[in-house]
Protein backbone atom coordinates (compact mmCIF):
# COMPACT_ATOMS: atom_id res chain seq x y z
CA UNK A 1 0.00 0.00 0.00
CA UNK A 2 2.55 2.39 0.77
CA UNK A 3 4.23 1.56 -2.48
CA UNK A 4 1.05 2.83 -4.10
CA UNK A 5 0.70 5.83 -2.31
CA UNK A 6 4.55 6.94 -3.05
CA UNK A 7 3.81 6.35 -6.85
CA UNK A 8 0.67 7.65 -6.84
CA UNK A 9 2.04 11.79 -5.40
CA UNK A 10 4.80 11.10 -8.08
CA UNK A 11 2.46 10.41 -11.35
CA UNK A 12 0.66 13.91 -9.52
CA UNK A 13 3.58 15.52 -9.22
CA UNK A 14 3.81 15.19 -12.88
CA UNK A 15 0.82 16.03 -14.04
CA UNK A 16 -0.18 19.08 -11.69
CA UNK A 17 2.46 21.23 -13.38
CA UNK A 18 1.30 20.59 -17.09
CA UNK A 19 -2.20 21.41 -16.09
CA UNK A 20 -3.39 24.67 -18.15
CA UNK A 21 -3.95 27.86 -16.20
CA UNK A 22 -7.38 28.94 -16.96
CA UNK A 23 -7.69 32.33 -18.47
CA UNK A 24 -8.79 35.37 -16.29
CA UNK A 25 -11.24 38.19 -17.36
CA UNK A 26 -10.67 41.66 -16.31
CA UNK A 27 -12.36 44.79 -16.89
CA UNK A 28 -10.49 47.05 -14.26
CA UNK A 29 -7.07 48.14 -13.04
CA UNK A 30 -7.56 46.08 -10.01
CA UNK A 31 -8.34 43.09 -11.84
CA UNK A 32 -5.87 43.20 -14.47
CA UNK A 33 -3.22 43.76 -11.66
CA UNK A 34 -4.17 40.87 -9.72
CA UNK A 35 -4.32 38.85 -12.69
CA UNK A 36 -0.54 39.84 -13.81
CA UNK A 37 0.45 39.00 -10.10
CA UNK A 38 -0.77 35.90 -10.44
CA UNK A 39 0.44 34.98 -14.13
CA UNK A 40 -0.92 33.12 -16.76
CA UNK A 41 -3.79 34.15 -19.37
CA UNK A 42 -5.32 37.12 -19.00
CA UNK A 43 -8.30 38.73 -21.32
CA UNK A 44 -9.64 42.05 -21.12
CA UNK A 45 -13.16 42.42 -21.49
CA UNK A 46 -13.25 46.24 -21.47
CA UNK A 47 -10.22 49.47 -22.40
CA UNK A 48 -8.35 49.21 -18.92
CA UNK A 49 -7.31 52.60 -17.66
CA UNK A 50 -4.13 52.38 -14.94
CA UNK A 51 -2.44 54.66 -12.75
CA UNK A 52 0.53 53.32 -12.46
CA UNK A 53 3.20 51.57 -13.80
CA UNK A 54 1.99 47.38 -14.27
CA UNK A 55 4.98 45.81 -13.15
CA UNK A 56 5.22 42.16 -14.46
CA UNK A 57 7.55 39.22 -13.16
CA UNK A 58 5.58 36.07 -14.16
CA UNK A 59 5.00 34.11 -17.39
CA UNK A 60 1.56 35.76 -18.32
CA UNK A 61 -0.67 36.18 -21.34
CA UNK A 62 -2.01 39.54 -22.19
CA UNK A 63 -4.84 39.50 -25.55
CA UNK A 64 -8.35 40.81 -25.93
CA UNK A 65 -10.31 41.53 -28.57
CA UNK A 66 -8.78 44.78 -29.88
CA UNK A 67 -9.70 46.51 -26.24
CA UNK A 68 -7.05 48.73 -24.68
CA UNK A 69 -4.95 49.72 -21.61
CA UNK A 70 -4.10 53.11 -21.30
CA UNK A 71 -2.29 55.53 -18.93
CA UNK A 72 -1.94 59.29 -18.80
CA UNK A 73 0.48 61.83 -17.50
CA UNK A 74 4.24 61.06 -17.97
CA UNK A 75 4.97 57.90 -16.84
CA UNK A 76 5.71 54.02 -17.46
CA UNK A 77 2.72 52.18 -18.42
CA UNK A 78 4.41 48.50 -18.25
CA UNK A 79 7.74 47.06 -16.94
CA UNK A 80 9.05 44.00 -17.98
CA UNK A 81 11.78 42.79 -15.42
CA UNK A 82 11.44 38.66 -15.91
CA UNK A 83 9.22 36.27 -17.47
CA UNK A 84 7.68 34.80 -20.41
CA UNK A 85 5.18 37.76 -21.57
CA UNK A 86 3.37 37.69 -24.55
CA UNK A 87 1.29 40.87 -25.45
CA UNK A 88 -1.34 40.49 -28.42
CA UNK A 89 -4.56 41.84 -29.63
CA UNK A 90 -4.28 44.61 -27.55
CA UNK A 91 -3.57 48.82 -28.17
CA UNK A 92 -1.36 50.38 -25.12
CA UNK A 93 -1.57 54.11 -25.06
CA UNK A 94 1.24 55.39 -22.96
CA UNK A 95 0.70 59.64 -22.13
CA UNK A 96 -3.00 59.21 -23.29
CA UNK A 97 -5.02 62.34 -23.71
CA UNK A 98 -7.87 60.87 -22.09
CA UNK A 99 -10.56 61.18 -24.90
CA UNK A 100 -12.30 58.83 -27.06
CA UNK A 101 -13.71 59.10 -30.65
CA UNK A 102 -17.77 59.96 -30.70
CA UNK A 103 -18.28 56.88 -30.41
CA UNK A 104 -16.57 56.16 -27.10
CA UNK A 105 -15.30 52.82 -27.80
CA UNK A 106 -11.29 54.16 -29.54
CA UNK A 107 -9.31 56.02 -28.03
CA UNK A 108 -8.03 59.10 -29.62
CA UNK A 109 -4.58 60.41 -29.24
CA UNK A 110 -1.02 60.86 -27.03
CA UNK A 111 -0.09 64.21 -25.25
CA UNK A 112 3.43 64.94 -27.18
CA UNK A 113 6.29 63.80 -24.84
CA UNK A 114 4.61 62.37 -22.51
CA UNK A 115 4.60 58.95 -21.18
CA UNK A 116 6.59 55.65 -22.48
CA UNK A 117 4.73 52.40 -23.63
CA UNK A 118 6.76 49.67 -22.78
CA UNK A 119 9.86 49.31 -20.85
CA UNK A 120 11.58 45.35 -21.22
CA UNK A 121 14.79 45.42 -18.18
CA UNK A 122 14.66 41.03 -19.06
CA UNK A 123 12.73 38.25 -19.41
CA UNK A 124 11.28 37.18 -23.12
CA UNK A 125 8.96 39.49 -24.67
CA UNK A 126 6.71 38.48 -27.50
CA UNK A 127 4.99 41.48 -28.99
CA UNK A 128 2.08 40.45 -31.56
CA UNK A 129 1.79 41.79 -35.35
CA UNK A 130 -1.65 42.23 -33.90
CA UNK A 131 -0.31 44.56 -31.27
CA UNK A 132 -0.29 48.61 -31.95
CA UNK A 133 1.59 50.70 -29.25
CA UNK A 134 0.57 54.92 -28.84
CA UNK A 135 3.01 56.99 -26.48
CA UNK A 136 3.69 60.52 -26.72
CA UNK A 137 7.34 60.28 -25.46
CA UNK A 138 8.54 56.60 -25.80
CA UNK A 139 6.84 53.64 -27.60
CA UNK A 140 9.35 50.65 -26.14
CA UNK A 141 12.76 51.01 -24.50
CA UNK A 142 14.83 47.48 -24.27
CA UNK A 143 17.50 47.57 -21.07
CA UNK A 144 17.71 43.41 -21.84
CA UNK A 145 16.32 40.34 -22.41
CA UNK A 146 14.60 38.86 -25.42
CA UNK A 147 12.21 40.78 -27.69
CA UNK A 148 10.43 38.86 -30.69
CA UNK A 149 7.42 39.26 -32.60
CA UNK A 150 6.49 41.95 -35.27
CA UNK A 151 4.54 45.29 -33.34
CA UNK A 152 3.39 48.57 -34.69
CA UNK A 153 4.38 51.67 -33.14
CA UNK A 154 3.52 55.21 -33.42
CA UNK A 155 5.15 57.43 -31.52
CA UNK A 156 4.27 61.22 -30.53
CA UNK A 157 1.04 63.44 -31.13
CA UNK A 158 -1.00 62.56 -34.26
CA UNK A 159 -1.03 66.13 -35.98
CA UNK A 160 -3.93 67.17 -38.30
CA UNK A 161 -2.14 65.93 -41.31
CA UNK A 162 -1.76 62.59 -40.31
CA UNK A 163 1.60 62.52 -39.17
CA UNK A 164 3.21 62.39 -35.68
CA UNK A 165 4.91 65.35 -33.92
CA UNK A 166 7.30 64.58 -31.00
CA UNK A 167 8.34 61.12 -29.24
CA UNK A 168 10.67 58.29 -30.32
CA UNK A 169 9.93 54.91 -31.71
CA UNK A 170 12.33 52.33 -30.09
CA UNK A 171 15.54 52.69 -27.64
CA UNK A 172 17.41 49.96 -27.91
CA UNK A 173 20.10 50.19 -24.80
CA UNK A 174 20.90 46.50 -24.65
CA UNK A 175 19.24 42.91 -24.84
CA UNK A 176 18.19 41.27 -27.87
CA UNK A 177 15.84 41.77 -30.80
CA UNK A 178 14.40 39.31 -33.50
CA UNK A 179 11.49 40.62 -34.84
CA UNK A 180 9.98 39.80 -38.34
CA UNK A 181 6.81 39.73 -40.67
CA UNK A 182 5.28 43.12 -41.00
CA UNK A 183 6.40 45.36 -38.16
CA UNK A 184 6.69 49.11 -37.80
CA UNK A 185 7.60 51.93 -36.32
CA UNK A 186 6.65 56.02 -36.93
CA UNK A 187 7.25 58.75 -35.00
CA UNK A 188 7.71 62.42 -34.90
CA UNK A 189 11.21 62.06 -33.30
CA UNK A 190 13.82 59.34 -34.04
CA UNK A 191 12.17 56.30 -34.89
CA UNK A 192 14.65 53.86 -33.93
CA UNK A 193 18.12 54.62 -31.27
CA UNK A 194 20.25 52.43 -31.09
CA UNK A 195 22.97 52.35 -27.97
CA UNK A 196 26.01 51.11 -25.88
CA UNK A 197 27.19 48.95 -28.02
CA UNK A 198 24.01 46.80 -28.81
CA UNK A 199 24.23 44.64 -32.08
CA UNK A 200 20.47 44.29 -33.83
CA UNK A 201 19.23 43.13 -37.25
CA UNK A 202 16.56 44.27 -39.44
CA UNK A 203 14.85 42.20 -41.56
CA UNK A 204 11.47 41.17 -42.41
CA UNK A 205 10.01 37.26 -43.57
CA UNK A 206 7.09 38.56 -44.74
CA UNK A 207 5.02 41.67 -46.27
CA UNK A 208 7.53 44.69 -45.19
CA UNK A 209 9.37 46.79 -42.34
CA UNK A 210 8.25 50.28 -42.57
CA UNK A 211 10.86 52.45 -40.07
CA UNK A 212 9.70 56.47 -40.40
CA UNK A 213 10.24 59.47 -38.84
CA UNK A 214 8.39 62.56 -39.83
CA UNK A 215 10.92 65.23 -38.14
CA UNK A 216 14.13 63.80 -37.37
CA UNK A 217 16.16 60.51 -38.19
CA UNK A 218 14.61 57.11 -39.02
CA UNK A 219 17.34 55.04 -37.57
CA UNK A 220 20.36 56.43 -35.29
CA UNK A 221 23.04 54.49 -34.05
CA UNK A 222 25.23 55.29 -31.38
CA UNK A 223 27.98 54.35 -28.97
CA UNK A 224 29.92 51.56 -30.70
CA UNK A 225 26.32 49.54 -31.48
CA UNK A 226 26.30 47.64 -34.90
CA UNK A 227 22.85 47.57 -36.95
CA UNK A 228 22.65 44.76 -39.48
CA UNK A 229 19.96 45.05 -42.49
CA UNK A 230 19.26 42.01 -44.55
CA UNK A 231 19.45 39.00 -44.33
CA UNK A 232 16.40 37.55 -46.24
CA UNK A 233 16.63 38.83 -49.75
CA UNK A 234 13.02 38.37 -50.76
CA UNK A 235 10.64 41.00 -49.10
CA UNK A 236 10.82 45.04 -48.79
CA UNK A 237 12.50 47.62 -46.05
CA UNK A 238 11.96 51.26 -46.13
CA UNK A 239 13.50 53.07 -43.63
CA UNK A 240 13.00 57.34 -44.05
CA UNK A 241 13.53 60.54 -41.72
CA UNK A 242 12.84 64.09 -42.46
CA UNK A 243 16.50 64.68 -41.72
CA UNK A 244 18.57 61.93 -42.47
CA UNK A 245 17.25 58.27 -43.23
CA UNK A 246 20.40 56.32 -40.95
CA UNK A 247 22.75 58.49 -38.98
CA UNK A 248 26.10 55.87 -38.33
CA UNK A 249 27.86 57.98 -35.54
CA UNK A 250 31.20 57.56 -33.74
CA UNK A 251 32.38 54.22 -33.36
CA UNK A 252 28.79 52.50 -34.37
CA UNK A 253 28.60 50.29 -37.68
CA UNK A 254 25.95 49.81 -40.20
CA UNK A 255 25.79 46.64 -42.12
CA UNK A 256 23.95 45.95 -45.01
CA UNK A 257 23.59 42.82 -47.05
CA UNK A 258 21.40 40.34 -48.69
CA UNK A 259 18.75 42.64 -49.27
CA UNK A 260 16.29 42.41 -52.45
CA UNK A 261 14.10 45.59 -51.95
CA UNK A 262 16.14 48.72 -49.38
CA UNK A 263 14.92 52.00 -50.01
CA UNK A 264 16.50 54.17 -47.41
CA UNK A 265 15.38 58.24 -47.68
CA UNK A 266 15.92 61.54 -46.49
CA UNK A 267 17.47 64.42 -46.48
CA UNK A 268 20.56 62.60 -46.13
CA UNK A 269 19.78 59.08 -47.10
CA UNK A 270 23.00 57.85 -44.64
CA UNK A 271 24.65 60.28 -42.76
CA UNK A 272 28.52 59.03 -41.83
CA UNK A 273 28.69 61.13 -38.58
CA UNK A 274 32.55 59.18 -37.73
CA UNK A 275 30.83 55.74 -37.75
CA UNK A 276 31.00 53.03 -40.88
CA UNK A 277 28.99 51.85 -43.66
CA UNK A 278 29.57 48.41 -45.03
CA UNK A 279 27.31 48.28 -48.22
CA UNK A 280 27.14 44.87 -49.62
CA UNK A 281 23.37 45.08 -50.62
CA UNK A 282 22.68 42.39 -53.12
CA UNK A 283 22.97 39.11 -53.98
CA UNK A 284 25.45 37.41 -56.75
CA UNK A 285 23.11 38.34 -59.72
CA UNK A 286 20.40 40.11 -58.19
CA UNK A 287 19.20 43.23 -60.32
CA UNK A 288 18.13 44.86 -57.46
CA UNK A 289 19.53 47.65 -55.96
CA UNK A 290 20.03 49.85 -52.68
CA UNK A 291 17.54 53.00 -53.58
CA UNK A 292 18.93 55.69 -51.16
CA UNK A 293 16.68 58.50 -51.77
CA UNK A 294 17.33 62.62 -50.60
CA UNK A 295 15.00 65.52 -51.17
CA UNK A 296 16.08 68.79 -52.63
CA UNK A 297 19.46 69.89 -51.04
CA UNK A 298 20.42 66.43 -49.70
CA UNK A 299 22.38 63.76 -50.58
CA UNK A 300 22.37 60.06 -50.93
CA UNK A 301 25.64 59.62 -48.64
CA UNK A 302 26.55 62.16 -46.90
CA UNK A 303 30.43 62.00 -44.72
CA UNK A 304 30.49 64.75 -42.55
CA UNK A 305 33.68 62.47 -40.56
CA UNK A 306 35.90 60.62 -42.45
CA UNK A 307 37.28 58.33 -40.21
CA UNK A 308 35.78 56.29 -37.95
CA UNK A 309 36.36 57.82 -34.58
CA UNK A 310 36.66 55.21 -32.57
CA UNK A 311 39.07 52.25 -34.79
CA UNK A 312 40.60 55.02 -37.21
CA UNK A 313 39.30 52.61 -39.79
CA UNK A 314 37.31 53.28 -43.06
CA UNK A 315 33.79 55.15 -42.90
CA UNK A 316 32.32 53.29 -46.09
CA UNK A 317 33.06 49.98 -47.50
CA UNK A 318 31.49 49.12 -50.84
CA UNK A 319 31.21 45.27 -51.46
CA UNK A 320 31.08 42.84 -54.11
CA UNK A 321 27.68 43.02 -55.11
CA UNK A 322 26.88 46.77 -54.13
CA UNK A 323 24.62 47.77 -56.48
CA UNK A 324 23.18 51.65 -56.21
CA UNK A 325 20.12 53.35 -57.22
CA UNK A 326 18.19 57.00 -55.88
CA UNK A 327 15.42 58.30 -56.26
CA UNK A 328 13.34 61.66 -55.71
CA UNK A 329 10.62 61.46 -52.84
CA UNK A 330 8.03 64.28 -52.60
CA UNK A 331 6.91 62.15 -49.31
CA UNK A 332 7.81 59.64 -47.09
CA UNK A 333 5.22 57.03 -49.23
CA UNK A 334 5.70 58.21 -52.27
CA UNK A 335 7.26 56.39 -54.94
CA UNK A 336 9.12 59.55 -56.27
CA UNK A 337 10.50 60.08 -59.70
CA UNK A 338 14.34 57.95 -60.57
CA UNK A 339 16.62 60.62 -60.77
CA UNK A 340 19.91 59.32 -62.98
CA UNK A 341 22.98 60.07 -60.65
CA UNK A 342 23.19 59.91 -56.79
CA UNK A 343 25.12 62.35 -55.17
CA UNK A 344 27.78 62.51 -51.84
CA UNK A 345 29.35 64.64 -50.26
CA UNK A 346 32.22 64.94 -47.98
CA UNK A 347 32.52 67.70 -45.14
CA UNK A 348 35.21 70.02 -46.68
CA UNK A 349 36.73 70.89 -43.63
CA UNK A 350 37.89 67.12 -42.62
CA UNK A 351 41.45 66.19 -41.96
CA UNK A 352 41.18 62.68 -43.41
CA UNK A 353 39.02 60.53 -45.37
CA UNK A 354 39.20 56.61 -45.50
CA UNK A 355 36.79 54.52 -48.10
CA UNK A 356 37.16 51.44 -49.70
CA UNK A 357 35.53 48.88 -52.73
CA UNK A 358 35.88 45.34 -53.29
CA UNK A 359 35.03 46.54 -56.93
CA UNK A 360 37.38 49.14 -57.33
CA UNK A 361 35.17 51.65 -58.04
CA UNK A 362 36.20 54.07 -55.59
CA UNK A 363 38.84 56.81 -56.91
CA UNK A 364 40.21 60.30 -56.21
CA UNK A 365 39.90 62.80 -59.57
CA UNK A 366 39.74 66.65 -59.91
CA UNK A 367 40.06 66.58 -55.60
CA UNK A 368 37.03 65.17 -55.62
CA UNK A 369 35.83 61.75 -54.63
CA UNK A 370 34.96 59.95 -57.95
CA UNK A 371 32.38 56.82 -57.10
CA UNK A 372 31.65 54.24 -60.74
CA UNK A 373 27.95 53.19 -59.84
CA UNK A 374 25.56 50.02 -61.05
CA UNK A 375 22.17 50.20 -61.27
CA UNK A 376 19.20 48.27 -62.52
CA UNK A 377 18.06 51.55 -64.89
CA UNK A 378 17.04 49.92 -68.41
CA UNK A 379 18.17 53.27 -70.06
CA UNK A 380 21.79 53.05 -68.32
CA UNK A 381 24.89 53.98 -70.24
CA UNK A 382 27.14 51.68 -71.20
CA UNK A 383 29.63 53.38 -73.01
CA UNK A 384 32.58 52.47 -70.63
CA UNK A 385 35.41 51.06 -72.20
CA UNK A 386 37.23 50.23 -68.98
CA UNK A 387 36.05 47.52 -66.41
CA UNK A 388 32.57 49.06 -65.64
CA UNK A 389 30.05 47.50 -67.67
CA UNK A 390 31.54 44.04 -66.98
CA UNK A 391 31.53 44.07 -63.49
CA UNK A 392 27.70 45.69 -63.17
CA UNK A 393 26.65 43.13 -65.41
CA UNK A 394 28.05 40.31 -63.56
CA UNK A 395 26.68 41.25 -60.25
CA UNK A 396 23.22 42.20 -61.99
CA UNK A 397 23.59 45.77 -62.69
CA UNK A 398 23.76 47.95 -64.96
CA UNK A 399 27.02 50.63 -65.34
CA UNK A 400 25.55 54.43 -64.79
CA UNK A 401 29.01 55.81 -64.87
CA UNK A 402 30.42 58.00 -61.85
CA UNK A 403 29.41 60.32 -59.07
CA UNK A 404 31.41 63.03 -58.32
CA UNK A 405 31.31 64.60 -54.75
CA UNK A 406 32.05 68.56 -53.89
CA UNK A 407 35.39 69.80 -53.78
CA UNK A 408 37.46 68.54 -51.38
CA UNK A 409 39.51 70.86 -48.64
CA UNK A 410 42.66 71.65 -49.37
CA UNK A 411 43.87 69.95 -45.75
CA UNK A 412 42.03 66.73 -46.50
CA UNK A 413 43.93 63.65 -47.00
CA UNK A 414 42.10 60.68 -48.76
CA UNK A 415 42.88 57.14 -48.47
CA UNK A 416 41.25 54.39 -50.75
CA UNK A 417 41.40 50.77 -49.48
CA UNK A 418 44.50 51.74 -47.88
CA UNK A 419 46.14 54.16 -50.43
CA UNK A 420 46.64 57.80 -50.20
CA UNK A 421 45.55 59.52 -53.28
CA UNK A 422 46.80 62.82 -52.37
CA UNK A 423 49.20 65.36 -50.94
CA UNK A 424 47.24 68.02 -48.97
CA UNK A 425 48.39 72.03 -49.38
CA UNK A 426 51.82 72.52 -47.04
CA UNK A 427 49.92 75.26 -45.60
CA UNK A 428 48.04 72.59 -43.70
CA UNK A 429 50.80 71.08 -42.19
CA UNK A 430 53.56 73.22 -41.22
CA UNK A 431 56.78 71.33 -39.94
CA UNK A 432 58.12 72.72 -36.44
CA UNK A 433 61.47 71.69 -36.89
CA UNK A 434 64.22 71.66 -39.73
CA UNK A 435 64.66 67.91 -38.35
CA UNK A 436 63.14 65.47 -41.46
CA UNK A 437 62.08 63.23 -38.90
CA UNK A 438 60.27 65.33 -36.87
CA UNK A 439 56.76 64.89 -36.18
CA UNK A 440 54.44 67.81 -37.68
CA UNK A 441 52.36 69.83 -34.96
CA UNK A 442 53.24 71.21 -31.87
CA UNK A 443 55.76 69.28 -29.65
CA UNK A 444 55.72 68.66 -25.70
CA UNK A 445 58.99 69.55 -23.97
CA UNK A 446 59.57 68.03 -20.87
CA UNK A 447 60.74 70.83 -18.25
CA UNK A 448 62.10 69.96 -15.02
CA UNK A 449 60.57 71.87 -12.19
CA UNK A 450 62.03 74.18 -10.43
CA UNK A 451 60.66 77.18 -7.12
CA UNK A 452 63.02 79.68 -8.24
CA UNK A 453 64.30 81.77 -11.12
CA UNK A 454 65.66 79.55 -14.20
CA UNK A 455 66.39 79.40 -17.69
CA UNK A 456 65.21 77.14 -20.31
CA UNK A 457 66.67 76.81 -23.51
CA UNK A 458 63.72 75.87 -26.79
CA UNK A 459 65.14 75.59 -30.41
CA UNK A 460 61.87 76.43 -31.92
CA UNK A 461 62.56 76.31 -36.17
CA UNK A 462 66.30 76.69 -35.40
CA UNK A 463 65.73 79.75 -33.40
CA UNK A 464 67.44 79.43 -30.03
CA UNK A 465 65.52 81.31 -27.27
CA UNK A 466 66.21 82.07 -23.91
CA UNK A 467 63.18 82.31 -21.83
CA UNK A 468 64.07 83.61 -18.04
CA UNK A 469 61.83 84.25 -15.21
CA UNK A 470 60.48 81.12 -15.08
CA UNK A 471 59.10 78.97 -12.49
CA UNK A 472 57.41 75.79 -11.76
CA UNK A 473 56.73 74.29 -14.87
CA UNK A 474 56.39 71.01 -16.52
CA UNK A 475 55.58 70.60 -19.80
CA UNK A 476 55.95 73.71 -22.41
CA UNK A 477 54.13 73.23 -25.75
CA UNK A 478 56.22 74.70 -28.87
CA UNK A 479 54.17 76.69 -31.26
CA UNK A 480 53.83 76.83 -34.48
CA UNK A 481 54.82 79.88 -36.52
Amino acid sequence: MRKLIIIGLFVLGLIIPNIDVKAVDVSNEEQLRDAIEQGGYVTLTENVEVTKTLEINKDVTISSDHYSIMMQGDDTLMKVNSGNVTLRYINLYAGWNGKYDELGKQLVNVVKNQGTAVVVNGGTVNLDDRLSIFAGKAGLEVNGGTVTGSPRIYAGEKTENGTNSGGQGMIVNGGNIIFSDNWAIYSGGISLIVNNGTNIKISTNHGSTNINSYEKNGVEINDDSVVNIGDNPNYYIKISGKENGIEVNDGSTLNIQEVMNLTISGKNAIYLNGGTANLNNSLPYNSYPLILSNTSGGYSIYINKGINAKTGGDVLNLGQYFVLQTRFDSSAYSEGYYIKNPSIYVNPDIKGLKVSDEKKFLSYANNKLKLDYCSNNASASNTDKEDGPSICTKVGGHYDGPIYSNELGKCTTIYINGKKQNEPDASCNPITNNDENNEQGPQIVEVPSTSAYGSIIIIVLGITCVIVSVFVMRKVTKKEN
